[in-house]
């Protein structure tokens, strides 16, 4: 899994290096990634929430490069300014105006955030992130570009805090959210 890990730091970094600069931050900008690698990064970051629920029919996915993963799920991202961390698991999400449901993971935390959809069809109901659709063909190690978004994103609880036409339910055991600590706190006010 090292090589997946270290795809999804190196994207993670440059969009740390964006956001820390602004002297380098316009509308729309890309970073060079692998996506199969950071599919598969994500992957292996929520079989591993839940490790008692693991399911073998993701086994392929992590364990074979060349499974059509990206051919399978839908990985959406976004730049995701906010501290702490957001991971969801089991998470079930429907759109009412669609009559669409999927099964979905969430992974968010500074700079990026992403929503992998098992049903490929199905879409949020205000705003659609970007995704990695367009590169289920790229090779297991081929790098790309990789378009960012910096204007117009969600707030901190999108989507898991569903409003107008979604609904979303999930298992009690998949789910964690880590906030940094009050910085109050520890100088005891």
């Amino acid at each position: 899994m090292a090589p997946y890990d270290r795809a999804l730091i190196s994207m993670t970094d440059q969009i740390s290096s964006l956001l820390s600069d602004r002297r380098k931050l316009t509308y729309y900008q890309s970073i060079k990634v692998r996506p199969q690698q950071v599919a598969r990064g994500i992957l292996g970051h929520m079989c591993s929430v839940g490790l008692g629920r693991y399911d073998e029919k993701l086994s392929k996915h992590l364990f074979d490069p060349s499974s059509d993963l990206l051919g399978e799920a839908r990985l959406s991202y976004w730049v995701y300014p906010y501290s702490g961390r957001t991971v969801i698991r089991d998470l079930a999400m429907g759109n009412f105006g669609t009559r669409q449901a999927t099964a979905m993971y969430i992974l968010k935390s500074y700079p990026v955030a992403f929503a992998m959809a098992w049903r490929k069809d199905f879409l949020f109901d205000k705003w659609q992130p970007q995704n990695f659709d367009r590169y289920a063909g790229a090779g297991p190690a081929d790098e790309v570009d990789l378009p960012l978004e910096f204007v117009g994103l969600p707030g901190q609880l999108w989507p898991e805090h569903v409003q107008g036409n979604h609904f979303a339910g999930m298992h009690d055991d998949g789910a964690f959210i880590a906030r940094e600590r009050d910085p109050r706190r520890a100088l005891g006010k």
